[in-house]
Protein backbone atom coordinates (compact mmCIF):
# COMPACT_ATOMS: atom_id res chain seq x y z
CA UNK A 1 0.00 0.00 0.00
CA UNK A 2 1.19 3.46 -0.39
CA UNK A 3 2.66 5.61 2.62
CA UNK A 4 1.32 9.13 2.51
CA UNK A 5 3.23 11.43 5.40
CA UNK A 6 2.29 14.93 6.05
CA UNK A 7 4.07 17.99 6.98
CA UNK A 8 3.49 21.14 8.28
CA UNK A 9 5.94 24.56 6.96
CA UNK A 10 6.32 26.97 8.43
CA UNK A 11 8.87 29.18 7.06
CA UNK A 12 9.06 30.14 3.04
CA UNK A 13 9.33 27.78 0.35
CA UNK A 14 12.88 28.65 -0.66
CA UNK A 15 14.31 26.15 1.84
CA UNK A 16 11.71 23.11 0.35
CA UNK A 17 12.33 24.06 -3.11
CA UNK A 18 16.46 23.59 -2.45
CA UNK A 19 15.91 20.85 -0.77
CA UNK A 20 14.21 18.72 -3.39
CA UNK A 21 15.79 20.08 -6.60
CA UNK A 22 19.83 20.44 -4.84
CA UNK A 23 22.14 18.10 -6.50
CA UNK A 24 19.88 17.70 -9.85
CA UNK A 25 17.97 14.69 -8.47
CA UNK A 26 14.70 15.32 -9.44
CA UNK A 27 13.83 13.01 -11.78
CA UNK A 28 10.28 14.87 -12.80
CA UNK A 29 7.98 18.17 -11.81
CA UNK A 30 4.43 18.14 -12.09
CA UNK A 31 2.84 21.34 -11.13
CA UNK A 32 -0.79 22.60 -10.59
CA UNK A 33 -2.42 26.50 -10.28
CA UNK A 34 1.20 27.99 -11.10
CA UNK A 35 2.64 29.69 -14.25
CA UNK A 36 3.22 26.05 -15.67
CA UNK A 37 -0.12 24.08 -15.32
CA UNK A 38 -0.01 20.61 -16.14
CA UNK A 39 -3.58 20.74 -17.40
CA UNK A 40 -2.87 23.27 -19.67
CA UNK A 41 0.79 22.69 -20.75
CA UNK A 42 2.30 19.62 -22.12
CA UNK A 43 5.00 18.14 -20.51
CA UNK A 44 8.26 19.25 -20.87
CA UNK A 45 11.04 18.98 -17.96
CA UNK A 46 13.40 21.24 -19.38
CA UNK A 47 10.65 24.45 -19.32
CA UNK A 48 9.18 23.02 -16.21
CA UNK A 49 12.43 23.28 -14.61
CA UNK A 50 12.62 27.13 -15.03
CA UNK A 51 9.43 27.40 -13.05
CA UNK A 52 10.67 29.50 -9.94
CA UNK A 53 7.52 27.72 -7.70
CA UNK A 54 8.80 28.80 -4.22
CA UNK A 55 8.94 32.66 -5.40
CA UNK A 56 5.03 32.52 -6.60
CA UNK A 57 3.84 30.63 -3.45
CA UNK A 58 5.51 33.47 -1.57
CA UNK A 59 4.22 36.30 -3.30
CA UNK A 60 0.58 35.06 -2.98
CA UNK A 61 0.91 34.39 0.58
CA UNK A 62 2.71 38.06 1.24
CA UNK A 63 -0.18 39.14 -0.78
CA UNK A 64 -2.91 37.58 1.02
CA UNK A 65 -1.72 38.15 4.18
CA UNK A 66 -1.65 34.43 5.00
CA UNK A 67 2.61 34.52 5.78
CA UNK A 68 1.29 36.22 8.78
CA UNK A 69 1.46 34.68 12.80
CA UNK A 70 -2.30 33.90 13.35
CA UNK A 71 -3.53 32.82 17.13
CA UNK A 72 -0.29 33.80 18.55
CA UNK A 73 1.21 31.36 16.47
CA UNK A 74 3.49 30.97 13.50
CA UNK A 75 1.67 30.91 10.64
CA UNK A 76 1.70 27.20 8.99
CA UNK A 77 2.75 28.50 5.17
CA UNK A 78 2.72 25.44 3.40
CA UNK A 79 1.62 21.62 3.59
CA UNK A 80 4.15 18.86 2.87
CA UNK A 81 2.84 15.44 1.74
CA UNK A 82 5.77 12.63 0.87
CA UNK A 83 3.76 9.98 -0.88
CA UNK A 84 5.77 6.15 -0.98
CA UNK A 85 4.47 3.43 -2.96
CA UNK A 86 4.39 -0.04 -1.94
CA UNK A 87 7.72 -1.73 -2.80
CA UNK A 88 5.75 -4.74 -3.75
CA UNK A 89 3.68 -2.61 -6.60
CA UNK A 90 6.96 -2.30 -8.48
CA UNK A 91 5.53 0.88 -9.92
CA UNK A 92 7.09 2.95 -12.08
CA UNK A 93 7.34 7.02 -12.67
CA UNK A 94 4.68 7.17 -15.24
CA UNK A 95 2.01 5.11 -13.26
CA UNK A 96 3.42 6.79 -10.04
CA UNK A 97 2.68 10.57 -11.47
CA UNK A 98 -0.31 10.21 -12.71
CA UNK A 99 -1.85 8.61 -8.88
CA UNK A 100 -0.17 11.48 -7.67
CA UNK A 101 -1.62 14.47 -9.50
CA UNK A 102 -4.82 12.71 -9.88
CA UNK A 103 -4.70 12.54 -5.73
CA UNK A 104 -3.37 16.10 -5.21
CA UNK A 105 -5.86 17.80 -7.68
CA UNK A 106 -8.58 16.21 -6.16
CA UNK A 107 -7.93 17.75 -2.77
CA UNK A 108 -5.83 20.82 -3.12
CA UNK A 109 -7.75 21.99 -6.47
CA UNK A 110 -7.95 25.15 -5.40
CA UNK A 111 -4.36 25.69 -4.41
CA UNK A 112 -1.04 26.11 -5.58
CA UNK A 113 1.01 22.65 -5.89
CA UNK A 114 4.27 21.69 -6.51
CA UNK A 115 5.12 18.16 -7.06
CA UNK A 116 9.10 17.02 -7.46
CA UNK A 117 9.31 13.08 -7.58
CA UNK A 118 12.48 11.23 -6.19
CA UNK A 119 14.19 7.48 -6.51
CA UNK A 120 17.31 8.45 -3.75
CA UNK A 121 16.40 5.43 -1.67
CA UNK A 122 18.24 2.18 -1.15
CA UNK A 123 15.76 0.91 -3.73
CA UNK A 124 15.28 3.26 -5.96
CA UNK A 125 11.72 3.40 -5.51
CA UNK A 126 10.22 6.45 -7.20
CA UNK A 127 8.27 8.79 -4.16
CA UNK A 128 6.51 11.93 -4.59
CA UNK A 129 6.94 15.21 -2.75
CA UNK A 130 3.87 17.21 -3.01
CA UNK A 131 3.80 20.95 -1.57
CA UNK A 132 0.54 22.86 -1.31
CA UNK A 133 0.39 26.53 -0.73
CA UNK A 134 -1.78 27.35 2.03
CA UNK A 135 -3.68 29.48 0.44
CA UNK A 136 -6.98 28.86 -1.25
CA UNK A 137 -7.15 30.84 -4.57
CA UNK A 138 -10.78 30.78 -4.71
CA UNK A 139 -11.63 32.15 -1.24
CA UNK A 140 -8.27 33.54 -0.39
CA UNK A 141 -8.48 31.95 3.18
CA UNK A 142 -5.97 29.26 4.69
CA UNK A 143 -5.45 25.97 4.05
CA UNK A 144 -7.22 23.46 6.47
CA UNK A 145 -7.02 19.78 6.81
CA UNK A 146 -9.42 19.07 9.27
CA UNK A 147 -9.82 15.50 8.47
CA UNK A 148 -6.07 14.25 7.31
CA UNK A 149 -7.03 10.60 8.07
CA UNK A 150 -9.29 11.01 4.97
CA UNK A 151 -6.87 11.92 2.66
CA UNK A 152 -5.15 8.59 3.05
CA UNK A 153 -8.42 6.67 3.44
CA UNK A 154 -9.05 8.37 -0.38
CA UNK A 155 -5.30 7.77 -1.22
CA UNK A 156 -5.54 3.96 -0.72
CA UNK A 157 -9.10 3.49 -2.47
CA UNK A 158 -7.64 5.57 -5.78
CA UNK A 159 -4.73 2.57 -5.14
CA UNK A 160 -7.26 0.26 -5.53
CA UNK A 161 -9.01 1.29 -8.59
CA UNK A 162 -5.32 0.83 -10.57
CA UNK A 163 -4.98 -2.28 -8.98
CA UNK A 164 -2.02 -1.80 -6.59
CA UNK A 165 -2.54 -2.80 -3.17
CA UNK A 166 -3.68 -0.51 -1.00
CA UNK A 167 -4.99 -0.56 2.90
CA UNK A 168 -8.95 -0.82 4.02
CA UNK A 169 -10.64 -0.05 6.68
CA UNK A 170 -12.72 -3.57 6.66
CA UNK A 171 -12.12 -5.86 9.48
CA UNK A 172 -9.93 -8.35 9.22
CA UNK A 173 -11.60 -12.05 8.51
CA UNK A 174 -10.43 -13.98 11.84
CA UNK A 175 -11.68 -17.38 10.99
CA UNK A 176 -12.92 -20.37 9.02
CA UNK A 177 -13.12 -19.90 5.16
CA UNK A 178 -13.32 -16.35 5.31
CA UNK A 179 -9.59 -15.98 6.97
CA UNK A 180 -8.14 -18.89 4.08
CA UNK A 181 -10.08 -17.09 1.32
CA UNK A 182 -8.81 -13.54 2.35
CA UNK A 183 -4.79 -14.87 2.95
CA UNK A 184 -5.11 -16.89 -0.49
CA UNK A 185 -6.70 -13.01 -2.59
CA UNK A 186 -3.70 -10.92 -0.35
CA UNK A 187 -0.79 -12.95 -1.29
CA UNK A 188 0.77 -11.85 -4.37
CA UNK A 189 4.04 -13.93 -5.73
CA UNK A 190 6.57 -11.38 -6.72
CA UNK A 191 8.25 -10.95 -10.27
CA UNK A 192 10.80 -13.47 -11.56
CA UNK A 193 13.26 -10.59 -11.96
CA UNK A 194 13.28 -6.88 -10.71
CA UNK A 195 15.28 -6.10 -14.04
CA UNK A 196 13.50 -3.98 -16.60
CA UNK A 197 15.37 -6.04 -19.31
CA UNK A 198 16.57 -9.43 -18.22
CA UNK A 199 19.30 -11.31 -19.93
CA UNK A 200 20.54 -14.22 -18.66
CA UNK A 201 23.60 -16.34 -18.54
CA UNK A 202 22.61 -18.43 -22.02
CA UNK A 203 22.26 -15.10 -23.66
CA UNK A 204 24.30 -13.21 -22.43
CA UNK A 205 27.15 -16.28 -23.41
CA UNK A 206 25.76 -16.17 -27.39
CA UNK A 207 25.51 -12.60 -27.19
CA UNK A 208 29.22 -12.37 -26.62
CA UNK A 209 30.14 -14.76 -29.31
CA UNK A 210 27.79 -12.86 -31.98
CA UNK A 211 25.68 -16.11 -31.91
CA UNK A 212 22.01 -15.69 -33.13
CA UNK A 213 19.57 -15.84 -29.52
CA UNK A 214 15.68 -16.64 -30.01
CA UNK A 215 15.16 -15.38 -26.73
CA UNK A 216 16.81 -11.90 -27.67
CA UNK A 217 15.20 -12.35 -31.05
CA UNK A 218 11.40 -12.45 -29.88
CA UNK A 219 12.43 -9.54 -27.28
CA UNK A 220 13.35 -7.17 -29.63
CA UNK A 221 10.13 -8.09 -31.67
CA UNK A 222 7.99 -7.87 -28.46
CA UNK A 223 9.59 -4.45 -27.98
CA UNK A 224 8.34 -2.52 -30.84
CA UNK A 225 4.92 -3.80 -30.50
CA UNK A 226 4.62 -2.18 -27.22
CA UNK A 227 5.62 0.83 -28.69
CA UNK A 228 2.86 1.33 -31.95
CA UNK A 229 0.42 -0.48 -30.33
CA UNK A 230 -2.49 1.90 -28.49
CA UNK A 231 -4.77 -1.11 -27.05
CA UNK A 232 -4.09 -5.31 -26.17
CA UNK A 233 -6.08 -5.64 -29.56
CA UNK A 234 -3.30 -3.75 -31.88
CA UNK A 235 -0.40 -4.79 -30.00
CA UNK A 236 -1.41 -8.86 -30.44
CA UNK A 237 -1.87 -7.87 -34.53
CA UNK A 238 1.80 -6.38 -34.38
CA UNK A 239 2.95 -9.15 -32.58
CA UNK A 240 1.51 -11.01 -35.59
CA UNK A 241 2.72 -9.29 -38.50
CA UNK A 242 6.16 -9.64 -37.15
CA UNK A 243 5.82 -13.54 -36.96
CA UNK A 244 5.41 -13.75 -32.81
CA UNK A 245 2.51 -15.60 -31.10
CA UNK A 246 1.16 -14.64 -27.63
CA UNK A 247 -0.86 -16.63 -25.63
CA UNK A 248 -1.80 -16.81 -21.99
CA UNK A 249 0.59 -18.81 -19.65
CA UNK A 250 -0.71 -21.80 -17.42
CA UNK A 251 -3.30 -21.04 -14.36
CA UNK A 252 -1.01 -23.08 -12.24
CA UNK A 253 1.65 -20.58 -12.91
CA UNK A 254 3.04 -18.42 -9.94
CA UNK A 255 1.57 -15.18 -11.44
CA UNK A 256 -0.55 -14.56 -14.41
CA UNK A 257 1.63 -13.86 -17.42
CA UNK A 258 1.76 -14.15 -21.03
CA UNK A 259 3.79 -16.60 -23.57
CA UNK A 260 5.84 -15.41 -26.30
CA UNK A 261 6.46 -17.86 -29.24
CA UNK A 262 7.89 -17.22 -32.76
CA UNK A 263 5.31 -18.37 -35.43
CA UNK A 264 7.75 -20.29 -37.95
CA UNK A 265 9.23 -21.35 -34.27
CA UNK A 266 6.48 -22.59 -31.93
CA UNK A 267 8.56 -24.40 -30.00
CA UNK A 268 10.15 -21.65 -28.94
CA UNK A 269 8.49 -19.92 -25.75
CA UNK A 270 9.41 -17.87 -23.35
CA UNK A 271 7.29 -15.62 -20.80
CA UNK A 272 7.56 -11.93 -20.99
CA UNK A 273 8.58 -11.52 -17.02
CA UNK A 274 11.30 -14.29 -18.66
CA UNK A 275 12.27 -11.27 -20.89
CA UNK A 276 12.75 -8.56 -18.15
CA UNK A 277 9.54 -6.37 -15.93
CA UNK A 278 9.00 -4.44 -19.17
CA UNK A 279 7.41 -7.23 -21.01
CA UNK A 280 5.16 -8.81 -18.25
CA UNK A 281 1.91 -9.06 -19.17
CA UNK A 282 1.19 -6.76 -16.09
CA UNK A 283 3.65 -4.05 -17.16
CA UNK A 284 2.12 -4.25 -21.16
CA UNK A 285 -2.03 -3.98 -20.11
CA UNK A 286 -0.88 -1.13 -17.23
CA UNK A 287 1.09 0.89 -20.36
CA UNK A 288 -1.46 0.36 -22.62
CA UNK A 289 -4.14 2.05 -20.41
CA UNK A 290 -2.29 5.27 -19.61
CA UNK A 291 -3.03 8.03 -21.88
CA UNK A 292 0.10 9.79 -21.13
CA UNK A 293 2.64 6.44 -22.22
CA UNK A 294 4.63 7.13 -24.78
CA UNK A 295 3.98 6.55 -28.69
CA UNK A 296 5.30 7.62 -32.11
CA UNK A 297 3.04 9.28 -34.36
CA UNK A 298 1.37 7.52 -37.60
CA UNK A 299 4.45 8.25 -39.93
CA UNK A 300 6.92 7.29 -37.78
CA UNK A 301 5.22 4.15 -36.53
CA UNK A 302 5.01 2.91 -40.30
CA UNK A 303 8.42 3.68 -40.58
CA UNK A 304 9.39 2.01 -37.49
CA UNK A 305 7.02 -1.33 -38.67
CA UNK A 306 8.60 -1.08 -41.92
CA UNK A 307 12.30 -0.94 -40.65
CA UNK A 308 10.96 -4.13 -38.05
CA UNK A 309 9.65 -6.44 -40.35
CA UNK A 310 12.59 -5.55 -43.27
CA UNK A 311 14.80 -6.46 -40.63
CA UNK A 312 13.04 -10.17 -39.91
CA UNK A 313 12.71 -10.67 -43.23
CA UNK A 314 16.65 -10.10 -44.55
CA UNK A 315 17.70 -11.80 -40.95
CA UNK A 316 19.50 -8.86 -40.33
CA UNK A 317 18.97 -9.18 -36.35
CA UNK A 318 21.53 -7.03 -34.97
CA UNK A 319 19.46 -4.15 -36.66
CA UNK A 320 16.21 -5.33 -35.15
CA UNK A 321 18.36 -5.28 -31.92
CA UNK A 322 19.06 -1.71 -32.35
CA UNK A 323 15.70 -0.28 -33.59
CA UNK A 324 14.49 -1.85 -29.95
CA UNK A 325 17.28 -0.57 -28.10
CA UNK A 326 16.34 3.05 -29.75
CA UNK A 327 12.71 2.60 -29.02
CA UNK A 328 13.04 1.34 -25.44
CA UNK A 329 15.40 4.71 -24.64
CA UNK A 330 13.33 7.00 -26.31
CA UNK A 331 10.42 6.01 -24.38
CA UNK A 332 12.25 6.03 -21.64
CA UNK A 333 12.96 9.85 -21.96
CA UNK A 334 9.43 10.39 -23.70
CA UNK A 335 11.12 11.90 -26.40
CA UNK A 336 8.60 12.31 -29.36
CA UNK A 337 11.08 14.13 -32.15
CA UNK A 338 14.41 14.59 -32.82
CA UNK A 339 14.17 18.10 -31.47
CA UNK A 340 12.94 16.50 -27.90
CA UNK A 341 15.97 14.07 -28.10
CA UNK A 342 18.56 17.08 -28.34
CA UNK A 343 16.73 18.85 -25.45
CA UNK A 344 17.08 16.33 -23.11
CA UNK A 345 20.27 15.43 -24.03
CA UNK A 346 21.68 19.04 -23.24
CA UNK A 347 19.88 18.94 -19.70
CA UNK A 348 21.22 15.44 -18.88
CA UNK A 349 24.53 17.38 -19.48
CA UNK A 350 23.89 20.38 -17.76
CA UNK A 351 22.54 18.59 -14.61
CA UNK A 352 25.64 15.94 -15.00
CA UNK A 353 27.73 19.04 -14.63
CA UNK A 354 26.34 20.30 -11.39
CA UNK A 355 26.38 16.26 -9.78
CA UNK A 356 29.43 14.36 -9.34
CA UNK A 357 29.76 10.61 -8.28
CA UNK A 358 27.57 8.08 -9.04
CA UNK A 359 24.86 10.44 -10.10
CA UNK A 360 26.88 12.11 -12.45
CA UNK A 361 27.97 8.91 -14.03
CA UNK A 362 24.52 7.87 -14.60
CA UNK A 363 23.37 11.31 -15.87
CA UNK A 364 26.27 10.83 -18.60
CA UNK A 365 25.78 7.19 -19.13
CA UNK A 366 21.98 8.21 -19.97
CA UNK A 367 23.12 11.24 -21.99
CA UNK A 368 25.49 9.01 -24.24
CA UNK A 369 22.50 6.69 -24.56
CA UNK A 370 20.43 8.59 -25.29
CA UNK A 371 22.63 10.54 -27.99
CA UNK A 372 23.05 6.76 -29.90
CA UNK A 373 19.31 6.29 -30.38
CA UNK A 374 18.70 9.60 -31.60
CA UNK A 375 21.77 9.66 -34.06
CA UNK A 376 20.00 6.06 -34.98
CA UNK A 377 16.70 7.03 -35.50
CA UNK A 378 17.73 10.48 -37.65
CA UNK A 379 19.70 8.81 -39.96
CA UNK A 380 16.77 6.10 -40.75
CA UNK A 381 14.64 8.96 -40.68
CA UNK A 382 12.09 6.95 -38.01
CA UNK A 383 11.61 10.58 -35.70
CA UNK A 384 10.40 13.46 -37.08
CA UNK A 385 12.67 16.72 -36.90
CA UNK A 386 9.91 18.34 -33.76
CA UNK A 387 6.45 18.41 -32.73
CA UNK A 388 4.54 21.82 -31.60
CA UNK A 389 3.64 21.67 -28.12
CA UNK A 390 -0.12 22.29 -28.92
CA UNK A 391 0.06 20.38 -31.88
CA UNK A 392 1.50 17.22 -29.83
CA UNK A 393 -1.10 17.56 -27.57
CA UNK A 394 -3.74 17.67 -29.68
CA UNK A 395 -2.26 14.52 -31.55
CA UNK A 396 -1.95 12.78 -28.36
CA UNK A 397 -5.89 13.50 -27.54
CA UNK A 398 -6.77 11.75 -31.15
CA UNK A 399 -4.33 8.98 -30.71
CA UNK A 400 -6.06 8.12 -27.59
CA UNK A 401 -9.61 8.74 -28.86
CA UNK A 402 -9.59 4.83 -30.19
CA UNK A 403 -8.76 3.12 -27.31
CA UNK A 404 -11.66 5.51 -25.10
CA UNK A 405 -14.25 4.58 -27.75
CA UNK A 406 -13.25 0.40 -28.07
CA UNK A 407 -15.29 0.17 -24.92
CA UNK A 408 -17.96 0.55 -26.66
CA UNK A 409 -17.68 -0.53 -29.98
CA UNK A 410 -16.97 -3.98 -30.88
CA UNK A 411 -13.76 -4.90 -32.10
CA UNK A 412 -14.78 -5.52 -35.79
CA UNK A 413 -16.21 -2.31 -35.90
CA UNK A 414 -13.42 0.26 -34.46
CA UNK A 415 -10.27 1.28 -36.38
CA UNK A 416 -7.92 -0.94 -37.05
CA UNK A 417 -4.80 1.33 -36.36
CA UNK A 418 -2.11 -1.88 -36.66
CA UNK A 419 -3.81 -3.31 -40.26
CA UNK A 420 -4.01 0.50 -41.25
CA UNK A 421 0.04 1.03 -40.49
CA UNK A 422 0.75 -2.50 -42.69
CA UNK A 423 -1.59 -1.24 -45.58
CA UNK A 424 0.03 2.20 -46.08
CA UNK A 425 3.60 0.62 -45.49
CA UNK A 426 2.40 -1.92 -47.92
CA UNK A 427 1.23 0.56 -50.77
CA UNK A 428 4.88 2.40 -50.03
CA UNK A 429 6.35 -0.40 -50.77
CA UNK A 430 5.12 -0.91 -54.20
CA UNK A 431 6.10 2.50 -54.67
CA UNK A 432 9.37 1.89 -54.02
CA UNK A 433 9.75 -0.89 -55.83
CA UNK A 434 7.93 0.85 -59.25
Amino acid sequence: MPVLKPISGHTSCQNIQRYLEKGGRALAHDYFNLSWDEREDDDDEELKSEVCWADEMDELRRLTGNDKPFGGKHARTYKHFVLSPDPEDHIDLAALRELTCAWAIKHFGEYQVAIVYHNDNASSIPHAHIVVNNTNLVTGRRLQTQFPLELNRDLQEMSRERELSFLTDNPEPIEGLERLSAKKQEHKAKPRTMQQVYIGRAERELEEVGKYSWVADIRNRVSVAKSLARNEGEFRQVLEMLGVDISDNSRAARRDDWVYALSDTPTRRVSGERLGLLFAKETIQRELKRANTYRPDAKSSRELLRNARNAILVNDLGDLGELSSALRTCAYHNASSLQDCDRKIEALKRRAESSEGRERAALEANATALKNARNYMAARNLLPEHIGRRHSASTNASVQAPSRSAERTSHTNQPDHARQIARQQESADRRDAR
